[in-house]
């Protein structure tokens, strides 16, 4: 039986991520589905059965995952194969927003929207702690919406940076740009980190 209780969360997504991971096995073996070609998403402990599913398939490697602020804190792994990590697939790309998903391990491609912990917006005076952390969490599906609707418009450019600090005093060259979407320049990988508006639209050229 699925539950939200958090007790039971986690032998949920083990549940979940096996029975997926059999249907695109099944998929792959008689219908003649392409691994190369399938890409998988997942938002806060989603990603992280996405990283699940990639690890359990038998018949081959996933094309992609996006992780989107893929959890890690509230409901904690049992091994290494519990994560969404590079190993899950051919391309693992994460957009970090908040310390939910501040945790896992690196993918290829670490999208950090104002340092990946907190959202502008989000830090009213008179919000609840907790209200401010489900703010900046899911702020990473409103990132996603607009990378998917504007894909085209080359939004949410971000700089190759080892950490935020020499982001934001200009000691990064950012010298490699990528920008954040479903289908990000695959070349260009490692930490990637960006400035966002407090509402839509959130994406903002590189100063």
């Amino acid at each position: 039986m699925l539950s939200l209780i958090y007790s039971h969360m986690r032998q949920n997504a083990r549940l979940v991520a096996t029975l997926v991971a059999a249907i695109i096995d099944n998929l792959v073996t008689h219908n003649n589905m392409k691994l190369n070609q399938t890409h998988l998403i997942g938002f806060s402990l989603g990603g992280r059965i996405s990283g699940m599913v990639g690890a359990r398939i038998t018949t081959g490697q996933l094309a992609s995952i996006t992780g989107i602020d893929a959890s890690y804190p509230w409901v904690p792994p049992e091994s290494d194969e519990e994560f969404l990590e590079a190993s899950d697939a051919s391309l693992v790309v994460n957009l970090r927003t908040s310390p939910v998903g501040s945790h896992s391990p690196p993918g290829h491609i670490d999208f950090y929207p104002n340092g990946g912990l907190t959202q502008p917006g989000c830090q009213d005076w008179y919000t609840p702690y907790l209200v401010e952390q489900v703010c900046n969490h899911y702020r990473a599906v409103a990132l996603l919406i607009e990378a998917v609707r504007h894909a085209r418009d080359g939004v949410f450019p971000a700089c190759g940076c080892p950490d935020w600090n020499t982001f934001q005093d200009n000691t990064c060259d950012c010298h490699i740009v990528n920008n954040f979407g479903l289908y990000p320049n695959a070349s260009a990988l490692g930490r990637f980190y960006f400035t966002t508006n407090s509402e839509a639209p959130f994406s903002r050229p590189l100063a």
